[in-house]
Order: structure tokens, then sequence, then C-alpha cells
């Protein structure tokens, strides 16, 4: 994290932090080119419209790209594509309902079009990380019974498949025998430590990996059990992290590439989550944090005071960051009226700092501040957000100045901040609607340089900046 001084005239209140706890050298090149990149969500995209956009996303400066659940899904009475209609003609969340662990489904493509999609990402050097449903498949009925033959064969049937209370409701998330063996949202829980399910599950892996995938996102993690969890009756031993993170084989079979794998899991922060105990074994959303940043960015209070914690336990690290996620936009939609600006506000923060993996959620077309607008359906490119001319110069930013330490100080107000990182450049974020004054001193050597969002020319002189930022915008030096 980064040191900067604000001149006499300018109150500062500023935050440097130390460098991560975790030994990076540790982990590959592969991971590091994810941790140290960002990462598009292309939400809902088909496998074909990421592969036709492939060239659009490594110009943004994306290092990775996040698909939807590649698994068979879902289908619903009608099957069809809409991203939230009022009947069962279409809902995103189909493809989190899993009916079996193959690759492909009717919402995103087939295997050989996901393979495809893998080829072309590979060319440009983007790190394909795959959503990944083990918790948890679609309700059991008479629709999806039969879809689900092959699975409950593979497993031994289908009780096998289910924890001894997998058909039954969380009522208390702060009690951990509940939050890893019961429904979540009434999808049955899986038995994640049925060694019958886990060759079965490592078979799907190891074929999305063999296809090109270089990473893995855990939906619901904080679901699945740790080591010295309370045991279901049926599970011999909570070993499921510590054969899907690559530290242990399933009846000879290990994860393809386990080294070089960026995973993480979906660890929400409240109840029972033993979101400390995680980062053992993956990465982790910093979930609490985007709350305490749509805040911060709903009242133009960036207060580095307010901003600059992860709230978090965990080596800042191991933390996968986001101003948005699926969740909060589709869900309870508590992101979703947002405007664009303060998107890439919050985007431009959390990609600008040294620490956590940034992700940026891409939207649906259509007007913005709001939710499931009506002009996407699933299988459509996002709106043009993520290759916003802000966003794609905070992502080549972070890249160009990686390892680099970050100092965050404040402007003339709490609606403007400085996020430094060291003498390799800095990002300034103006949230008033009017144009205003920044001034600092700065490690950046003298001379005259262009802002990478707006081509406009900014001067260094005796070691400070002193230039007008226009109002709702996002300054990129370096």
């Amino acid at each position: 994290m980064k040191k900067t001084t604000l001149l006499s005239l300018f109150a500062a209140l500023f935050i440097t932090v130390a460098a991560p706890l975790v030994a990076q050298e540790t982990e590959s090149a592969a991971v590091r080119h994810v941790a140290d990149g960002t990462i598009l969500q292309c939400w809902c995209w088909s496998f074909n419209t990421i592969k036709d956009n492939m060239k659009q996303i490594a110009d943004a400066g994306f290092t990775a790209l996040q698909t939807s659940p590649i698994n068979t899904c879902r289908i619903g009475e009608y099957g069809g594509l809409a991203l939230m209609s009022k009947d069962t003609s279409g809902k995103w969340y189909f493809h989190y309902q899993p009916t079996d662990w193959k690759i492909g489904n009717y919402q995103l493509g087939t295997r050989d079009e996901f393979k495809a999609m893998c080829d072309e990402a590979k060319k440009y050097n983007i790190t394909v990380i795959v959503d990944v449903l083990p918790n948890h498949t679609t309700q059991v009925n008479k629709f999806s019974r039969a879809e689900m033959a092959n699975l409950f064969a593979a497993v031994g049937g289908e009780d096998k498949l289910y924890h001894a209370n997998g058909l039954k409701n969380i009522s208390d998330y702060n009690k951990r025998s509940e939050v890893i063996s019961e429904e979540v949202g009434g999808l049955p829980d899986v038995n994640t430590e049925n060694p019958d399910f886990q060759a079965y599950f490592m078979t799907f892996m190891n074929d999305a990996i063999d296809c090109g995938a270089g990473g893995f996102r855990f939906d619901t993690a904080k679901h699945i059990a740790l080591p010295d969890d309370p045991k279901d009756p049926s599970s011999p031993e909570n070993d499921f992290w510590e054969i899907f993170t690559g530290k242990k084989d399933i009846r000879g079979v290990s994860l393809h590439n386990s080294k070089d794998l960026f995973e993480y899991g979906e660890v929400l922060q409240g109840g029972a989550s033993r979101e400390a105990d995680y980062p053992k074994y993956l990465r982790v959303v910093a979930s609490s944090y985007g709350a305490n940043l749509r805040m911060a960015i709903r009242f133009s209070n960036l207060s580095t005071a307010r901003i600059s914690n992860y709230s978090h336990p965990a080596d800042p690290s191991r933390l996968i960051t986001w101003i948005e996620s699926h969740d909060t936009y589709a869900n309870q939609g508590e992101s979703a009226k947002m405007t664009n600006f303060q998107l890439r506000v919050g985007y431009a923060l959390i990609t600008a700092r040294q620490l956590g993996t940034p992700l940026f959620f891409s939207r649906p077309q259509g007007p913005e501040a709001t939710q499931f607008p009506g002009v996407s359906q699933i299988g459509d490119i996002g709106n043009d957000q993520f290759h916003d001319p802000e966003v794609s110069a905070v992502n080549h930013f972070r890249t160009a100045v990686a390892g680099e330490p970050e100092k965050l100080s404040n402007g003339a107000s709490n609606a403007q901040l400085i996020i430094e990182r060291g003498s390799k450049g800095f990002v300034l974020i103006n949230m008033d609607k009017d144009a205003s004054t920044f001034k600092f001193e700065t490690q950046l050597p003298d001379g005259t340089y262009i802002d990478h969002a707006h081509e406009k020319k900014y001067t260094i002189k005796k070691g400070a900046f002193s230039g007008r930022v226009p109002g709702e915008s996002i300054i990129v030096i370096y």
C-alpha cells in the first residue's frame, strides 16, 4: 500500500498498508496472473458470446473471466431463456440448480462450445474461471427426476446423494451443523463427503480443466464442511476441501493442474460462516467489504477511515473483492439501483488497491440503475460498462503497478479519493458533480502525463500534482 502527503491547503487522512502476510512466492505464475489482475464475471453470457468477444475482454485489460455454471441444469416446464420471467419460462438461477455434473446446458452451450471458448481465451492469455455448485442440486420432482437418473446411479442412489437432513431447510444460520448439512433456499443439500459423489464430481472438474479451465468459484462454499466440522451420520470424513484443492486424491485420482488453479469460495460473511478458516484452503469473497463500499458510495463519502478496512479476518491477499455480484444484483437487489458511475467508482477503488483480487460484474443490457431491464436474455453479452474507458484504464493500471505499496488519502472533501501506488502512479476519484482541484505530493517523477481514462494531460511539478478533475470522473495516471 502507498504513501502520499496532501499539501497544506488540503487536510489529509491517509492509510498506508503493509505487505501481505501470506508469502506470495509460494503461488504459481498462473495463480499470480489472476490474483494480480482482474476478473470479468460474464454473467449469463453463452460460451459463444464470450468467445466472440474475447478480444474486447482482453483489450479492456481483464486477465481472467468467470462463466456462469456450465453443468447440466434445471430446465423447468418450458426451458426458456428469459433472465427473470414471471412464470417458469426462464430464470437466471436455473443454471445454479444442477441436474447432473456434465459440461453443457441449454442456457450457455455445449461442451464443444465451452472448449472452443477456452481455446480462444488461451490465445489472449485470459484464465477461464468456472462457477461450480457441488453443494446442492435442483429440487427432485416429476420434471427433474428423469434428468437426474445418471447422477443418482453414479452415487449409489437418490438417498445417497444427500445428507441425512439434506431435505430439511436451515432454520438457524448461526448453527454450524445446520449450515453444512441442510437445504439452502429449498435446494437439497448434497453429501459432499460421499466418496461416490466425490469421484463423480472429480470427473466433472477434471473434464473442465482438460477443456481449458484455469480456476473455479465454489458457490455456497460455506455450506460445505471443513475437516473439523461436525460430521453428518453418513459422512466418513469431512475431506471435500482437501480433495478439491489438490491436497488429497479420491480413489487414486487427483485434481488436474491443481498448483496452477485459481480457486475461491463464496463464503458469505455472517452467521456460522467460519470465514477465517476457509482461506486455509482457497480464497474467499469479501462480502462485508462490498456492502460497506456500496453504502459509502451511496453517500459520496469515500473517507479513508471508512473504506480502507477489508472487514474480514483473512489476509487481504486471500480475498476476492467486488462492488456488485450476481447475488446483490439479482436476488434482493441491494446493488441494482446503483448507477453506472457509482459502480465504476467502486470498481476503480478495489482495482487500484494493492490487495484483494477485484471482480467486475457484467450487468445485462438496458437502462442503468434498473434490475432486469428486459433488454437481454440468457446468452447475450452484458452492457457496455466492462469496456468503459474508466474500467479499462484501472484494469491496465493494476497490472502495471503490481506489487507496489498503496496509500489512500482524501482531497478537499471525502468525495475525493486518491489511491497512490508507490512511485508508479495513482488513481483519482471525484464523486462531486462539479470539477474539483486535487493537490498532493507524489513520488511520480516530474513531467507531463496522460490520463489513461480520458486522454487529458496533467503535469507533475516539483514532486506535486495540482490539477482540475472533472465532476463524476475517474482519472488514471501511471
